[in-house]
């Protein structure tokens, strides 16, 4: 016996991508938990890991919330044209997540954030260059905010050496 089907365009393309990234950012989650997040007063390897999970995790419920209550397309609007993929989303957030990751131990958390918003923003579907640069300066404008504001004196924002 064969389960349910799903047409082209269904829901079941649409909710695996989220799904997917969302159990990558678990598992992410689950590797930077026996990272320590602090070390006396200095942040440690395992805080920005747990917070950048976190984040993989919440944007992909958003992600997965969004494509639950968006319409499906009939027939005939599949037969008109093609809509805009989306499958490059999932892509996106995780080359944004390895961009940080492996921008941040040199680079500093403001162009390691900007990074990953560029290669999230690319993946979402901002093709025009304002658009990527709209994406990159709220990205480094909000690490520099959350870092200037939250994070002790010590915190690696910038290049080292800056």
């Amino acid at each position: 016996m064969r389960g349910p089907s799903f047409p082209r365009g269904g829901l079941a393309p649409a909710v695996l991508a989220p799904v997917f990234t969302a159990v990558v950012g678990l598992a992410f989650a689950v590797l930077s938990a026996t990272q320590p997040a602090w070390l006396g007063d200095s942040i440690g390897p395992g805080l920005f890991a747990r917070w950048l999970s976190a984040s993989v995790v919440a944007v992909s419920c958003i992600w997965l919330g969004v494509e639950l209550v968006r319409p499906r397309p009939t027939k005939e609007a599949e037969r008109s044209g093609p809509e805009r993929a989306s499958s490059a989303a999932g892509v996106g957030l995780l080359g944004g997540v390895a961009a940080f990751a492996a921008a941040f131990p040199s680079l500093g958390l403001v162009a390691a954030s900007a990074l990953a918003a560029l290669a999230s923003a690319w993946g979402a579907g901002d093709r025009t260059w304002r658009d990527l640069a709209i994406s990159v300066g709220v990205g480094a404008a909000a690490a520099s905010a959350v870092g200037l504001a939250l994070l002790p004196p010590g915190a690696p924002l910038w290049p080292k050496g800056f």
